[in-house]
């Protein structure tokens, strides 16, 4: 958090600002009757001000666009609603827009509309597919930079990548399964397919660590439940029916609720183990009732933050590499000195 180097006075950050001392007022106390890019340039203002920072306070503030996956989660879910706190501050205006999952297409042709929509940066949750990658290219032909978010894109004009390392966060969580179950036995890996290149990188790191420390645990096969909750709770379903010795499942996407509730509808599904990632409301339930063993974490506000700050920075000509989210280890034991966002 910046610190403040002193308060701004009203009478500075109307003048900087190019508004009356009354627009300040009500801007400060949160009165109604003032535009959006008129309470931006006022909260730009006196940011300026206390900070020392020297910014330039733009007469119309920077417009950013997020675009996220539809019906993805809660996770999903409390991000959005991290990016409108975040807009609600001051320095730019955050467009949060759902785009139906996996749909490559439906992606690209959003991410080309920002470039006709007066859109200045725009971040985004990748699909790794040749038509968002032109549609990146586009943007950076128009000078809109793009910035990939929880999920990279490789070969692609993006300025930076915000999220936790994902093979680490893979490794991390073969280390945890290893070291918890009793050997030898099965494990099965839930994926989301094979268009998020975190899921990629997740699985990756997972069979890394498992095959170098834990060779006598085998890993079945990768199933793919496309992220979706009665997909995962059919490939869940074909998993237990393949492989009664099972010890542990890895889900490396969303759609617990589905793994969770085969599980629960199994026989031996009490004894196996959980591992998945992001704590949320349905997560935290499930770690303190043992559905679940292991959330792997990461900050959902920070990773907004991160993600603000990296593209302000930006187009205000100061690039700035954004810095990885740290990679958290949840479980029950740990639950009340751990939240969502923080």
């Amino acid at each position: 958090m910046t610190k403040i180097k002193r308060a701004a006075k009203i009478r500075e950050i109307a003048k900087i600002a190019g508004v009356s001392t009354a627009t300040v007022d009500r801007v400060l106390n949160q009165r109604k009757n003032v535009g959006d890019a008129t309470r931006q340039r006022v909260l730009q203002a006196k940011s300026a001000i206390e900070t020392g920072e020297n910014e330039i306070v733009r007469r119309h503030p920077w417009r950013i666009k997020v675009l996220l996956p539809e019906d993805a989660g809660p996770s999903t879910e409390y991000l959005a609603s991290c990016f409108q706190d975040i807009g609600a501050i001051g320095k730019a205006t955050i467009e949060c827009i759902f785009t139906k999952k996996m749909e490559p297409g439906i992606l690209a042709r959003k991410l080309r509309a920002c470039a006709n929509q007066g859109i200045d940066a725009v971040a985004f949750q990748a699909l790794d597919d040749p038509r968002v990658r032109d549609a990146v290219s586009e943007l950076a032909s128009y000078n809109i930079p793009a910035l990939t978010l929880l999920s990279g894109l490789g070969n692609a004009p993006v300025i930076g990548f915000v999220g936790v390392d994902n093979r680490a966060a893979g490794r991390t969580a073969a280390f945890l399964t290893g070291r918890m179950t009793r050997p030898p036995g099965k494990i099965a890996i839930i994926t989301g397919g094979q268009l998020y290149h975190s899921h990629e990188d997740r699985e990756i790191g997972f069979r890394t660590v498992l095959r170098r420390e834990f060779p006598q645990l085998e890993v079945i096969s990768t199933h793919s439940g496309n992220d979706d909750i009665e997909g995962n709770y059919q490939e869940t379903k074909r998993v237990l029916e393949q492989a009664p010795d099972l010890l542990a499942v890895y889900n490396v996407g969303g759609g617990n609720e589905g793994i969770v509730r085969a599980l629960q509808e199994s026989d031996i599904g009490e004894d196996i183990m959980l591992v998945s990632h992001n704590l949320t409301p349905k997560t935290h339930s499930y770690l303190l009732d043992g559905s679940m063993d292991i959330v792997i974490h990461q900050n959902m506000r920070a990773a907004a933050l991160n993600t603000v700050e990296t593209l302000i920075a930006h187009l205000n000509g100061k690039p700035q590499q954004p810095s990885i989210i740290p990679v958290e280890i949840i479980t029950r034991e740990n639950l009340q000195s751990s939240a969502y966002g923080k």
